[in-house]
């Protein structure tokens, strides 16, 4: 069994001296015998999202959108997205892991215990990486679905409007999208709390299953609006 720990140290030794043998000849003959016999059952990783109940055991896990916390939910994307940058594939995975791999007394998102979330880290790098993989999996399958079907065009805008536009509006558009891109959340949390930044702490805590609901509403009305905005425009050009 591999642990994510070891996991982490293989691929920086591979990434280091192009070699998976200089990691290796540095452990005690027995260990040398036992990863090498590891590495064959554990690599490649498998494609799997099927949690074992092992790590239901150990651990709380968010692995469906519905079940996280706004919060928690906008730096788990801020990681798929790119937002958010880290020095190599395997520290980015472990904590996207820490993110949807919580401590098993916890009831919700809480991440401000620094003791807490060190313990948190240990738990994880000590567990067998496949298990790990395997709840990252589960949660972005589970985030195809509800983002990109259920709700589709609620966070991730699909573009369905003219292209045939003129060059000042089209650089307007581009500064909008540069301010857009970089307040985005913020702006959601700003919209959800009606602006009064004393609720922010509140709305951060609000369940995905409550804040979907209500973002789905919001959008699909200021499409229709954008829509009968649109017609207006062109009727007053008649």
């Amino acid at each position: 069994m591999i642990d994510f720990k070891t996991h982490i140290k293989i691929f920086k030794s591979i990434k280091s001296e192009d070699d998976i043998d200089a990691y290796i000849s540095g452990l005690e003959l027995v260990e040398r015998l036992e990863i090498t016999r590891a590495i064959k059952d554990t690599y490649p990783i498998k494609e799997s999202s099927d949690i074992p109940k092992e790590l239901y055991e150990k651990f709380s896990i968010t692995s469906k959108v519905m079940d996280a916390v706004l919060g928690q939910f906008i730096m788990i994307e801020q990681i798929i997205t790119g937002k958010t940058t880290f020095s190599d594939d395997e520290q980015r995975d472990l904590e996207f892991a820490k993110l949807i791999l919580r401590p098993k007394n916890h009831t919700e998102f809480d991440n401000s215990d620094t003791a807490l979330e060190l313990e948190n880290e240990k738990n994880i790098l000590s567990t067998p990486v496949q298990d790990v993989y395997n709840a990252i999996n589960s949660y972005l399958k589970d985030r195809d679905y509800v983002l990109f079907k259920q709700f589709s065009g609620v966070f991730y805008e699909i573009n369905d409007e003219e292209e045939d536009e003129e060059e000042e509006e089209q650089q307007e558009k581009t500064r909008e999208s540069l301010f857009q891109n970089q307040w985005y959340w913020y702006s959601i949390v700003r919209m959800l709390a009606q602006e009064d930044i004393r609720r922010y702490d509140q709305i951060y805590m609000l369940k995905m299953s409550t804040v979907l609901p209500e973002m789905s509403y919001i959008t699909q009305k200021e499409k229709i609006e954008k829509a009968e905005m649109r017609r207006q425009q062109a009727l007053n050009k008649l």
